[in-house]
């Protein structure tokens, strides 16, 4: 919920459906419901170069679709992506049954990253399913297949919505750190947390390390800790005080997270074993907005977030997030730009 993924992007990408819940919807006074609909693509066109924001044409309101149809608008010559690739990618979600957009990455100019791994959910596997670099590629798809029962409320997206997805296949990645765009010049900050360990509050589980006080998780023993109600608060604890740049809400931040529900014995989603995530803090959940202001280059920061502040009543199940969660993560702050 990569975590734009913390998207986190699934939408179902953990960049997306995991970190990306708090853009809102813009503004408009269509309902879309009872309105003539028309079917897939013959409703709505698609327009402009790959690469930059795509200029749509509603034609009618798309009625909702019980299957999801992919179509490539702008033939790349780049690469096949292949199965593993870490890609560079910019995505739009229009709502066809408001038609208005619900999100866009164009307007802060910075592409998701996407792992082709076969964990991004059914549209994402169909989207890329025989896709090469450089294209542009539309879906039409159900908000139910997208993004789950629950829609996306904070995105303006019901739970019975017809969905546009365009995505710009831009480049591959090399999975390491050495790929972030903020790696070249602070190689000695994403090496890990660098700092003075502090003592662990006792609401927050267990942190099982790999190793020292700065090593990777593994994960989290929520022995003794006592299941959060839905109407908590934010919490938050400095495991390591870093010494470098403080997060600011206009920064972009490099990280490693670590993300895991109440009683989970598996994360539903990290970075460790991946690369770090790099995004603009302003697009990831209210959680992470408010508990890293101020939070050091260098820190590992351990965050409790309540629904509010995270996904709410959403149902993302099938991305190990249930309805009503407290989010629990660990966070190393990397780079601060």
């Amino acid at each position: 919920m990569r975590l734009r993924r913390p998207v986190p992007m699934a939408v179902s990408v953990a960049t997306i459906a995991l970190l990306i819940p708090g853009l809102a919807a813009c503004g408009g006074t269509k309902t879309g419901y009872g309105d003539p609909t028309g079917e897939g693509f013959s409703a709505v066109s698609i327009s402009g170069a790959q690469g930059k924001a795509p200029t749509i044409k509603w034609h009618k309101a798309i009625a909702y679709p019980k299957t999801t149809t992919v179509k490539t608008l702008v033939k790349g010559d780049g690469a096949a992506v292949g199965s593993g690739d870490t890609i560079s990618a910019y995505i739009w979600i229009g709502d066809g049954t408001t038609e208005q957009e619900a999100y866009s990455d164009y307007s802060n100019g910075q592409p998701e990253t996407l792992t082709n791994d076969g964990k991004l959910g059914p549209v994402w596997t169909q989207i890329l399913k025989g896709a090469h670099y450089g294209d542009r590629i539309a879906a039409v798809t159900s908000s139910q297949k997208l993004l789950g029962a629950g829609g996306n409320p904070s995105m303006g997206i019901g739970t019975r919505d017809s969905l546009v997805v365009v995505v710009d296949l831009m480049a591959k990645t090399t999975p390491s750190p050495s790929a972030s765009p903020s790696a070249s010049s602070t190689a000695k900050a994403l090496s890990g947390p660098k700092g003075k360990a502090l003592p662990a509050p006792s609401w927050m589980p267990k942190l099982l390390l790999k190793g020292g006080a700065t090593s990777a998780p593994t994960g989290m023993d929520f022995t003794g800790i006592k299941k959060p109600g839905a109407n908590g608060k934010l919490k938050k604890a400095i495991l390591i005080q870093g010494t470098g740049k403080k997060v600011t809400a206009g920064s972009t931040i490099t990280a490693n997270y670590y993300g895991m529900v109440y009683g989970a014995t598996q994360p539903f989603d990290q970075s460790y074993t991946k690369q770090p995530f790099t995004s603009s803090l302003a697009q990831l959940v209210k959680g992470w907005q408010q508990g890293l202001v101020g939070v050091r280059v260098g820190s590992r920061v351990f965050l409790q977030i309540p629904p509010s502040l995270g996904y709410g009543s959403q149902d993302m199940t099938s991305n190990g997030i249930p309805p009503n969660s407290t989010l629990y993560f660990v966070l190393d702050i990397l780079a601060v730009s």
